[in-house]
């Protein structure tokens, strides 16, 4: 089944130098931030989570935090005022580019206008242009089925490795610019026939361009490697399994505007080129789509998605209708998709819901039709200094031409894949994590000698910095 990248997990944490701080506000007061790497979502790459600093400001400088904008009232010129009351209030959360840009917003009079000591503090509080990350994991596991086979199953231990890394440049006026990159190597213990070990790469560059808080287009590329027992049954005519290695490169743009809170749209383009050794799997692919999303509250949070892909392969002939190839013919796939999912976070809860439907189509005689529909549920608890995280998915490939057997009204083939994930990690020390993972997988399909099952159990340490 297909697997999401690996996302980033929390990095580092500190203090603010608070010399001046102090003797204004009790220690309760003292402002921390952490730099965050948020799992499945890189809009909210290395957020800096700035608590009570609205307060802290007011106290401390008379500065007033209104929607990214500073006023300097009185008290900062000489008058005697007492601070806002709304900013007294509730504790205001600022992501660094935010803060940069709320200190530069000041003007060379306003900025002189402050007492030397504060400027000092406030200097203090800009996190540096660059922020830059890495994660290294390191764990053991065993595995029941390293090659997917649905009669001879040969079990294997492993290690393991991980390896994830971010840059980040923080916003300069419009611009801003992040790229990562993720490695994930297993090594079996015993190594198989033809498979001594895999491995799976992916980077991703991006450029981004935000000339008003509503507006904002951004330009990314990524690639990717893989050396892996892959299933490609799902566009085949008949049960694939086999260890792949594909390289590929994807050049994507979005433009997002939000013309009302809540509610953001986003239209997004890709350019797709994958490339197999040793097998006629090579393609290129277009894919067009936009996106809806809907933030009633700030616990929910809906998405829709509408996608369609073309999809030209290199080699691979078109079939007629009988399962034969057509010589002299190329395939070409449509595949139009619609994505729900409604996100819930609370507390120390965070749980999401996915619903997609997929078409494929051939464009010809229809031997290669199938229809999708595919599930996703995850739910995870976090309290330090653990973490818990359940996800588990499920997908159906019904064909609407391909039959198995024979007679006179053979059954049409279908396939049914399941798969569930259960992650347990406690923080040791600040940079040092204990994890440790069951994943279960199962492949139906009535297909004779065509179905698997695959457990992978696996415990290890993440160190970040």
């Amino acid at each position: 089944m297909d697997t999401d990248t690996h996302g980033f997990q929390p990095l580092v944490q500190g203090s603010i130098h608070t010399g001046l701080v102090k003797q204004f506000l009790p220690a309760a007061f003292v402002p921390r931030f952490q730099y965050r790497c948020a799992r499945a979502d890189f809009e909210r790459l290395c957020l800096f989570q700035l608590r009570q600093l609205a307060s802290m400001i007011a106290v401390v400088g008379g500065l007033v935090f209104t929607g990214g904008i500073v006023s300097a009232p009185a008290w900062s010129q000489g008058v005697s005022a007492a601070p806002p009351q709304s900013a007294q209030s509730s504790p205001a959360t600022l992501n660094a580019s935010t803060l940069t840009e709320t200190l530069a917003s000041l003007t060379p009079e306003e900025w002189a206008a402050l007492p030397p000591e504060l400027r000092a503090e406030l200097e203090a509080l800009k996190p540096p242009t660059w922020q830059a990350g890495i994660s290294a994991k390191l764990a053991a596991g065993w595995r029941d089925n390293p090659l997917l086979s649905a009669v001879n199953r040969e079990e294997r231990a492993f290690v393991r490795t991980q390896l994830e890394t971010f840059l980040w440049r923080l916003p300069k006026g419009a611009w801003e610019a992040m790229a990562f990159l993720n490695g994930d190597v297993i090594r079996y213990v015993q190594p198989l026939p033809d498979l001594a070990g895999e491995q799976s790469w992916f980077g991703q560059a991006e450029v981004r361009w935000q000339p008003r808080p509503g507006l904002r287009a951004s330009l990314s590329t990524q690639g990717y490697f893989q050396d892996q027992v892959i299933d490609l049954s799902a566009t085949e005519t008949e049960r694939s399994v086999a260890r792949l290695r594909v390289t590929g490169a994807v050049l994507g743009g979005e433009f997002r505007i939000t013309p009302a809170a809540p509610v953001s749209l986003v239209a997004l383009t890709q350019a797709h080129e994958s490339r197999y050794r040793g097998f006629s799997e090579d393609f290129g692919e277009i894919k067009l789509g936009g996106r809806l999303v809907w933030t009633p509250h700030e616990a929910w949070n809906v998405t829709a998605t509408v996608l369609s892909r073309v999809r030209d392969y290199d080699a691979r002939p078109a079939y007629t209708v009988g399962g034969r190839p057509l010589t002299g013919t190329l395939l070409s796939l449509q595949q139009d998709e619609a994505e729900l999912k409604v996100g819930f976070t609370r507390g120390h809860w965070q749980a999401s819901l996915t619903a997609l439907g997929l078409a494929n189509r051939d464009g010809g005689s229809g031997y290669f039709d199938y229809d999708e529909r595919r599930g996703r549920a995850s739910i995870e608890w976090k309290k330090a200094p653990w973490s818990l995280s359940l996800e588990s998915a499920a997908v159906r490939y019904h064909y609407r031409v391909q039959t198995v057997g024979i007679g006179f009204d053979p059954p049409r083939r279908r396939r049914d894949d399941v798969e569930a994930t259960l992650r347990a990690e406690r923080t040791l020390r600040t940079r040092w994590t204990w994890f440790g993972e069951v994943q279960g997988e199962r492949s139906r399909t009535n297909e004779a000698n065509a179905s698997y099952t695959q457990t992978t159990l696996m415990a290890g340490l993440a160190y970040t910095y």
